[in-house]
């Protein structure tokens, strides 16, 4: 019985320090890429060979732009979406909460000027945007500057990819945060009565 426990906590503890998978929303419209190329081979194959050539060439450039345009969009959408607080809360006392909780090693909770940012394995940026008067928060990404050199191909792509997986992670996060930091008020108001 004890063996049974001890494997459990093994496993359990390996899962945890799993890498976090990333998840490919993009994935159903890379048939974008093998449609265009064909209407593009086929819209100039009377030019002949080079105009196959000159065809396939424009139908790739024409489906990496429409993918990075339909990502950036996604994107965007994902960016200025609002998600209610259950609880007033500040920047700082965001930030103190979630550092004493641990999370994932593929998150990095950093603070700044700037508020509250995830940084999600050193690839994407999230900060978190608290709008006081609405009581709301949204979780804007972007890649990491670093990274915007280096993914230069599919950025877009990229970017909404991790984003896709990370927001709903963090937004749990700030979630519980926010619930945690309103619990205690509740508590010393049902002692005060």
């Amino acid at each position: 019985m004890k063996a049974q426990s001890i494997k459990s906590s093994t496993a359990n503890s390996e899962s945890a320090q799993s890498s976090i998978q990333l998840e490919t929303p993009m994935k159903s419209f890379k048939k974008l890429y093998l449609i265009l190329i064909l209407l593009g081979a086929i819209a100039l194959a009377f030019g002949g060979p080079v105009g196959i050539l000159f065809g396939i060439v424009i139908g790739w450039v024409a489906a990496y732009l429409t993918l990075q345009g339909i990502s950036g969009f996604k994107l965007m959408k994902l960016n200025f979406k609002d998600y209610p607080l259950p609880h007033p809360v500040t920047d700082v006392q965001l930030y103190e909460h979630l550092s004493s909780i641990s999370f994932h090693p593929d998150f990095k909770l950093e603070q700044g000027v700037w508020g509250i940012r995830f940084i999600f394995k050193n690839m994407t940026a999230h900060k978190i945007h608290i709008d006081q008067k609405k009581q709301t928060y949204s979780i804007i990404s972007k890649l990491t500057k670093k990274n915007l050199v280096k993914k230069r191909h599919n950025p877009g792509v990229t970017e909404y990819s991790f984003a896709f997986t990370a927001v709903p992670i963090i937004k749990q996060l700030v979630d519980e945060a926010a619930a945690s930091l309103s619990e205690p008020d509740s508590s010393s108001a049902k002692g005060s009565n």
